[in-house]
């Protein structure tokens, strides 16, 4: 059977999966000029719903078979979300910065880095779903200790598949500010604002792993109530209230 994404890609003539990944030089100038634009923002959308959705049935999968309906639904919410509040802060950013980059240009180079993020998720979720699977179950003695292991895992990835899909729209951002030194500070204030913009609307939207001594949520109980960083430091040093 041929692979999913690029069949997609076939069906849709849109760039395959490794070609957005590589931004090759053709690609960047079609995009840059606006010839591909429409082609590559298409496949952005696709490649984030597709991929987010597969990472989020593979990690969800240790919980319970709702979690992983659960996680598959979000995931790509969340990479949506995350992509419509990058797209108005970097745009900001960016022109804070000297580089004249329109909030169209913006939300593609936003989308496609957040594809890109979805296509290394995805090409990781085999690997995902064997830790799942490998990790004490849920109904265990020892769910509270995979519970602390396999969040801070699936985060971690998530944020590292993040950094590097970012970094490929170096050569993008270089092409479309005429500036290898200001796109690189571009770059990294993006980086900072998409992950921080990531980090809080996971909390908020929570795909990720419910604890396995209390029911499956769909919507985080607690979304107001904490943050990102203070849960994930609880869950992951195990000072869970309840443990």
């Amino acid at each position: 059977m041929k692979p999913l994404l690029p069949a997609f890609a076939r069906i849709l003539a849109l760039p395959s999966p490794a070609a957005l990944c590589r931004l090759d030089a053709d690609l960047v100038s079609a995009m840059a000029s606006a010839r591909a634009w429409g082609k590559t923002t298409a496949a952005g959308l696709v490649y984030a719903l597709a991929g987010s959705a597969v990472f989020g049935a593979a990690f969800g999968c240790w919980r319970a078979p709702l979690q992983a309906l659960y996680s598959a639904l979000k995931m790509p919410v969340l990479i949506l979300a995350v992509t419509g509040f990058s797209a108005v802060i970097n745009t900001l950013l960016a022109q804070a910065l000297g580089a004249a980059l329109s909030f169209r240009q913006v939300l593609g180079c936003m989308l496609t880095g957040f594809a890109i993020t979805s296509i290394l998720l995805a090409a990781v979720a085999p690997c995902t779903l064997f830790f799942a699977w490998q990790a004490p179950p849920p109904d265990s003695s020892a769910a509270l200790l995979s519970y602390r292991v396999l969040l801070p895992l699936n985060t971690a990835v998530v944020g590292v598949c993040g950094i590097l899909a970012n970094l490929r729209l170096f050569r993008l951002l270089a092409t479309l500010t005429g500036s290898s030194r200001l796109a690189a500070r571009v770059l990294i204030a993006w980086i900072l604002a998409s992950g921080l913009a990531g980090c809080e609307l996971s909390w908020v939207l929570s795909p990720f792993l419910a604890r396995p001594d209390l029911p499956i949520p769909f919507f985080n109980p607690n979304a107001f109530t904490g943050n990102f960083f203070e849960y994930l430091f609880k869950a992951a040093f195990g000072v869970l209230e309840g443990q």
